[in-house]
């Protein structure tokens, strides 16, 4: 044997060697270190899950009225594990299961399919070996002919299942929100976490997203053992299903509709369009939200069993008033008027102002080349703060905002070093809540805005670009020629020096108007119910308490406070008491509408506002508590595209004080306050009001019907007719019986307010023409 022959042997053996180390090695990790993992695998490879669905728990107000319950409805399933061992895969089977239904053969062998990234719905997204319902709410007669046949329906069951139920049809539907089946991307993300199946329905929207957790409980897991053809054959464990939480809101049902109905009769007398309109009713003590409202609305129940493209689209639609869309709280524009309270407070904080001294409503401030107008170019003479909210001057406050802005350097464009701009108005708005999310248990709220100089530099740095091709290309898209223009003028000057904090954005936002603020319904609430309570921000929340399905609380939602106003106690008191003189004294901007209103027991402290936007009708905003010497609830009412807001907005809030009140109807929330205990679940699965809680004020209905996208509610009639406009001194002040409450109904309109021109008396109702330089946005006066 040569060394040749040897060195090769050599190798070969060490080859073998290695491969011999390798295979071990190999064999060591997949039987000991890997082991217990691949005999899990093929334990799950040999088991197969059926999973019986919990029943969902009930949603219901703070009397324990059901605002979402569960009914049982027969569904006839098929399972696909059987058909698809018959000759045909069970074509036949379907098609004498099409003629029972009344469905077409084609759209049932759509539904038993399995789903995949190439088949599409309709088709099963859950296991093979779970039964496909194909039918819901069929008649006991078409169950009957599939469970007496069972020759003829092999693999065809019939039985009753639990379904999502919403007796009042789209009443509270943006706070309820609904259910959809889980996605593949949520189940490979949080599947083994929150306990999810192919076949699980979870809530995406309102309180069913918010409260998933605890509504959803726990499904219950029958796993079959099959063998290597699929046949099942054997149990190898059963988990039964836990039913989920219920949920208490401190919504009140009543309270609720009557929101509702003011506001669908409102928007029935403006006719035409797709129009919207939003209310909020907070408990200033607690935060509490006792109402949320906001038309167009819609019916969640036709996402029960799957909503289709077409209707999805409806609901969507900016056409049909987008109504998937909460006005209350994800929507903002800007306050108007009602943001005065927050100007006071700066004025009297920051800017050496006093309650007993006067200041000049003239009709007119000079800011620049700009002139700001009062109401018709009013002029009150010397008034005091107190007045200037009654009757909502504008340029005392215009004279504020501009000297505040002058001593924080102007433009600020010279010479420097300046000093850190004090920015009162900006930090007062964000002290109020004005600029961030309020913290409310629903999903989607929007922030608003609050902008203040650093803030518009930024957006010019980001909107630059756009700024500078706008002024070259113009806005083609614009029909008329002459706002076309005046489009391309604002772009041309915001190219050049857009990152300016000009006077004009100064003055307008004092206001509460301009492109620099934006508040929703919800925060503006927020925030009076601050002032009301003595200066705590509290986050609304509608959940009171999670109760078990055997009555047992659970989970008692306290309470949260999120901050403290920055205003002495002196000042909050001044700011409600003149608050309360814009219902009571004369020319107050809503002393008309409340002219009638028994303010010696239940006065109302309040604030109107008209807000101008640019190509659309006004906005009309009231904002207001009450009893204003001893504040309960705030209510806040925006109507878009209406009018002034004493004409609009007003009457429906008192239409929401009447049934919170009991003022010609029956009181929803006796004595002004919500039920502290929560209510009892009987026996029988439903709830009693708790003691001392109010009697049903009426039964459960919807807003009117009308034509509207599918599943939505259309404005209609259902409380009583708007109330006059303002009328200066209509209404005296009245006797203030401390803690006082109505009864349970009091007698109402002794003094019917005589209709006359929206926004008399006061001199902010609203300005002539258009106000701020380089206007991108809202404009005009209150």
């Amino acid at each position: 044997m040569t060394d040749r022959m040897r060195i090769r042997l050599l190798i070969l053996r060490v080859l073998v060697l290695s491969l011999l180390v390798t295979l071990g090695a190999r064999l060591w990790v997949l039987q000991i270190l890997d082991g217990e993992r691949y005999r899990q695998v093929a334990e799950t490879n040999r088991v197969r899950e059926v999973v019986t669905p919990a029943t969902r728990g009930m949603i219901v107000d703070d009397e324990g009225q059901p605002l979402v319950r569960n009914r049982t409805s027969l569904v006839i399933s098929v399972n696909r594990s059987t058909i698809d061992r018959q000759a045909d895969k069970g074509k036949a089977v379907l098609d004498r299961l099409a003629s029972v239904i009344g469905a077409p053969l084609a759209e049932l062998e759509q539904r038993v399919r399995f789903c995949s990234a190439t088949v599409r719905a309709p088709c099963w997204n859950g296991s093979p070996y779970q039964p496909v319902p194909v039918a819901k709410d069929v008649t006991p007669a078409q169950a009957l002919a599939v469970i007496e046949h069972p020759d003829r329906f092999p693999g065809v069951s019939a039985d009753l299942q639990a379904v999502r139920e919403y007796p009042n049809g789209q009443l509270a539907a943006h706070e309820l929100g609904y259910l959809a089946p889980v996605s593949q991307d949520q189940l490979d993300k949080q599947g083994d976490e929150k306990g999810y199946h192919l076949n699980s329905l979870i809530g995406v929207s309102g309180l069913e997203y918010t409260y998933d957790d605890a509504l959803r409980g726990a499904d219950g897991v029958e796993r079959l053992e099959v063998d290597r053809f699929g046949r099942v054959a054997g149990t190898a464990s059963t988990t039964p299903p836990v039913s989920g939480d219920h949920l208490v809101l401190n919504l009140d049902l009543d309270v609720q509709r009557a929101a509702e109905e003011a506001l669908a009769t409102t928007l029935n007398s403006l006719g035409g369009g797709a129009r919207s309109a939003s209310a909020v009713v907070l408990d200033v003590r607690t935060g509490g939200v006792v109402a949320l409202a906001s038309l167009p609305s819609y019916d969640p129940s036709v996402f029960v069993g799957g909503v289709s493209q077409n209707d999805y689209a409806a609901l969507s639609d900016p056409a049909n008033g987008t109504p998937l869309l909460s006005r209350a709280y994800q929507g903002s524009s800007a306050p108007a008027s009602t943001f005065k309270v927050v100007s006071t407070a700066v004025a009297l904080e920051h800017l050496g102002a006093s309650g007993d001294d006067t200041y000049d409503c003239a009709p007119t401030l000079q800011v620049g080349d700009q002139v700001f107008h009062n109401f018709d170019g009013s002029s009150a003479g010397p008034i005091t703060l107190h007045q200037a909210l009654v009757i909502s001057c504008d340029v005392i406050y215009d004279k504020f905002a501009y000297d505040a802005w002058v001593a924080d350097g102007g433009l600020r464009n010279g010479r420097g070093p300046y000093p850190e701009p004090k920015e009162y108005f900006a930090r007062m708005a964000e002290g109020l809540g004005f600029g961030r999310r309020t913290g409310i248990d629903l999903p989607g709220e929007t922030a608003g805005t609050v902008v203040d100089r650093a803030e518009a530099k930024q957006i010019w740095e980001e909107l630059k670009d756009s700024y500078c091709r706008r002024a070259q290309n113009g806005y083609p898209e614009e029909p008329d020629p002459t706002k076309a223009e005046r489009f391309r003028r604002y772009a041309a000057e915001a190219c050049v020096d857009g990152y300016l904090y000009n006077a004009g954005a100064a003055v307008q936002f004092s206001i509460g108007q301009g492109q620099y603020l934006s508040a929703s319904p919800l925060q503006l609430a927020t925030a009076y119910a601050a002032i009301a309570n003595g200066g705590t921000l509290y986050k609304p929340t509608l959940a009171k308490a999670t109760v078990s399905p055997d009555g047992r609380e659970v989970k008692r939602i306290e309470p949260t406070v999120t901050g403290k106003l920055l205003i002495s106690p002196e000042n909050l008191a001044y700011i409600r008491d003149s608050l309360r003189g814009v219902t009571t004294e004369g020319g107050g901007t809503a002393a008309g509408v409340f002219a009638d209103w028994p303010s010696d027991m239940v006065p109302v402290a309040a604030k109107t506002g008209t807000a101008e936007v640019e190509g659309k009708a006004d906005t009309s905003w009231f904002a207001s508590f009450a009893p204003a010497n001893d504040p309960q609830f705030a209510v806040v009412v925006s109507i878009p595209e209406a009018g002034t807001g004493a004409e609009y907005a007003a009457p429906v809030a008192k239409e929401i004080y009447k049934a919170l009140y009991g003022v010609g109807r029956p009181g929803a929330v006796p004595g002004g306050k919500p039920p502290a205990e929560l209510p009892e679940l009987g026996r029988d699965g439903t709830f009693a009001a708790a003691p001392g809680a109010a009697p049903d004020a009426g039964a459960p209905g919807t807003t009117a019907p009308g034509p509207q996208a599918p599943g939505t509610a259309a404005p209609g009639a259902g409380a009583s007719g708007t109330t006059a406009a303002a009328v200066p001194g209509d209404a005296a002040a009245g006797t203030t019986v401390p803690g006082a409450v109505l009864p349970a109904v009091f007698a109402e309109a002794r003094h019917p307010a005589p209709p006359v021109e929206p926004g008399a008396g006061g001199t902010g109702e609203p300005a002539a023409g258009e106000q701020v330089p380089r206007a991108r946005g809202p404009t005009g006066h209150d």
